[in-house]
């Protein structure tokens, strides 16, 4: 008994401490889980509802851009060249049109289909697939017009909405199509003003964020701000919309009889320096670049060079009576093929017994071997610097994209035949806008006047900015100017120019045929078929050149060239309301005894 008694006491005294050791550990895993419930409570009900609610903002946040409106490019009476429409892409949130009524009875996104269809003019069974899904946003159609998309909205089907964008619209189509450029699929400017002032025209986007609610509406009250858009400026070109018109089929006409594979005509005003037309043949319509071959989409007047041929004798004419080498009535023995000192030998367009020619009517015959026995008092740096300060081997200032500058080398660097050729516009390259300026100068006093193709910018306000004048330059003296126009004048009236007389009006001028250089290999292939010329002589207006490239059916300057350019100077002073000349030409004497 006793011995059980005292068994029972060790034991008691032995488990004591275990016990009240397990006791105590309960009781702090208690408290620790309680205090981890405590804080997870806390989080739950502090932090992570903030981060909850942030979440659930952020699916409730819808961001759109706001497009700026490309700026207008314009004609110089505010013809819409280029311009830029509205048009809306459909989209649909999946999950609400799911819960699309019509009179109390769920019909969801094949009923409406079947209501779209109307609309959008379309099959029903084309539009479901688009309709039905648990996507928030899923575009249905693109390209709708105001008034369809006014009619959608009529039809309020629960989850459809719309975005609006903007495309570019070209109304006069292929006028000045060749100029005015055209933009990609994606908006990206590809060619022409569009890509030169493509800065100017784009403007800057805004942008939109507003709050979204269960049905895809704007919460009124939600969190909501506004970036506005800046809308681009617009472009005011110098081009005459009609002028355009009529000289892009007149020389679309003239390309296909003569079977070139290009041609062009550009119009200056000699007072102003305005290009009031460039017209290329190919042209092209913006609204659908695709239809034609790559060169066709840009403008041959500002990006292709060709040798001037006979119309840079305008350039020796003037140099040598700027300085004081020869006069119109000088009178030179002219064969029809002449050998240089250092034996390089030139010859004429075609045979002929040596002729008795003034230094006009070398000119009006436009005889290379003439030209070179007159133009050899020149040294080599003057006719250089003549040919530059008309313009040869520089921009144009236009900056159009791609223009080129023309090949004008240093007279260093001409080889032994080079540094005659030049005289009579081989060895040398321009555009068919330097070519204009050349005449254009000469009918100036001798004063050149930059051209350009733009007057001014239009801000999204309508306030006209204009575009400041280029620098006016004098090239050769009044007296050399008005001297070469005389003998221009002859080219036209008793010369090879003779096409290109204009009823009514005296025409001043020059015929220009020169070898094309190949596009492959070196060489030549085919010709280069130009007449420049201006009206009205006495006192000029107007500056006009023609160009066509590697003609097949006639390629002399005065057969292909001249005549068409008769018709489009003709339309341009009656389109103008030019009076005609009223005063007989003092023409100098083209031969001698």
């Amino acid at each position: 008994m006793g011995s059980a008694k005292t068994r029972l006491k060790k034991k008691r005294e032995g488990g004591g401490p275990n016990l009240r050791w397990r006791m105590g550990f309960i009781a702090a895993v208690s408290v620790l889980v309680l205090l981890i419930t405590s804080v997870r409570l806390v989080s739950i009900q502090g932090m992570d509802s903030m981060k909850l609610a942030e979440k659930a903002l952020s699916n409730r946040l819808v961001t759109r851009t706001l497009p700026a409106d490309r700026g207008q490019i314009l004609a110089a009476d505010g013809t819409v060249l280029a311009d830029s429409v509205s048009r809306y892409q459909l989209v649909v949130d999946q999950q609400n049109v799911a819960q699309y009524e019509v009179d109390g009875k769920l019909v969801g996104a094949w009923g409406a289909a079947e209501a779209l269809s109307k609309p959008l003019k379309t099959d029903p069974g084309v539009l479901y697939p688009k309709l039905v899904g648990d996507k928030r946003w899923n575009p249905v159609a693109k390209g709708l017009t105001s008034e369809t998309w006014s009619a959608v909205k009529k039809l309020e089907v629960l989850g459809i909405s719309a975005e609006e964008y903007s495309v570019r619209s070209y109304p006069a189509g292929g006028v000045a199509g060749n100029l005015v450029g055209f933009l990609s699929s994606d908006g990206t400017a590809q060619a022409g003003l569009e890509s030169a002032y493509d800065e100017q025209l784009s403007g800057k986007d805004g942008q939109q964020q507003y709050e979204r609610g269960a049905r895809g509406e704007i919460i009124p009250l939600g969190d909501n701000n506004m970036k506005d858009a800046v809308d681009g400026q617009g472009l005011q070109t110098t081009i005459d919309p009609a002028m355009q018109y009529y000289a892009q089929q007149a020389i679309e006409e003239q390309r296909k009889k003569h079977e070139a594979e290009s041609a062009s005509i550009v119009i200056k005003e000699i007072k102003t320096g305005r290009i009031i037309t460039a017209a290329d043949a190919p042209t092209v319509d913006p609204n659908s670049p695709g239809k034609v071959d790559g060169p066709d989409r840009g403008s041959r007047i500002f990006t292709d060079m060709f040798e001037p041929g006979s119309t840079a004798k305008m350039v020796t004419a003037a140099a040598l009576l700027d300085q004081g080498l020869v006069t119109p009535e000088q009178e030179f023995t002219v064969p029809d093929k002449w050998k240089a000192p250092n034996d390089e030998e030139f010859r004429d367009s075609h045979e002929h017994p040596d002729e008795k020619l003034t230094f006009a009517g070398i000119l009006a015959e436009s005889s290379n071997t003439g030209t070179v026995l007159a133009g050899k008092e020149l040294t080599e740096a003057q006719r250089y610097e003549y040919m530059k300060k008309f313009g040869f081997g520089t921009s144009s200032g236009i900056d159009f994209p791609a223009e080129t500058s023309g090949i004008l080398h240093p007279y260093e660097e001409w080889d032994g035949r080079t540094k005659y050729t030049v005289m009579f516009g081989q060895g040398v390259a321009a555009n068919a806008i330097q070519t204009t300026d050349v005449i254009s100068t000469i009918a100036n006093g001798g004063v050149h006047v930059p051209s350009r193709l733009v007057d001014g910018m239009i801000s999204p306000n309508g306030r006209t900015i204009s575009t400041p004048a280029g620098e006016k330059e004098r090239v050769v003296s009044k007296k050399a100017a008005d001297e070469t126009l005389r003998m221009l004048e002859g080219v036209v009236a008793e010369g090879t120019g003779k096409s290109a007389q204009v009823s009514g009006y005296r025409v001043a001028g020059k015929t220009g045929t020169a070898q094309a250089p190949a596009a492959e290999g070196g060489g030549y292939d085919g010709y280069t078929a130009s007449f420049v010329g201006v009206l009205p002589a006495e006192d000029p207006e107007l500056a006009i050149s023609v160009t066509l490239q590697r003609p097949r059916n006639g390629y002399y300057g005065g057969q292909a060239a001249a005549p068409v350019f008769s018709d489009v100077a003709g339309f341009a002073m009656r389109h103008l309301k030019i009076p005609p000349s009223t005063q007989k030409p003092d023409l100098p004497a083209r031969e001698w005894k």
